[in-house]
């Protein structure tokens, strides 16, 4: 394994036991990890957040806010 690859491991242990824990909301947690890893340049901040231009988060908000 890289050094890259247990960091990113690290950080995905890290947010699934904020979210077991349950006491920060599982939005902030999500931002958090991925803010981390753009600080730790492991994600190219010009690809940090080309996820939510995607049509299937689009629709998740749009469930939940209809919800």
């Amino acid at each position: 394994m890289t050094n890259e690859q247990i960091i990113v491991f690290s950080v995905l242990g890290f947010v699934l036991g904020l979210f077991v824990w349950g006491r920060i909301r599982y939005d902030i947690v999500a931002l958090m990890a991925l803010l981390l890893l753009v600080l730790l340049d492991l994600i190219p901040v010009s690809e940090a957040f080309n996820g939510f231009a995607h049509p299937a988060t689009i629709t998740v908000a749009v469930v939940l806010i209809i919800s």
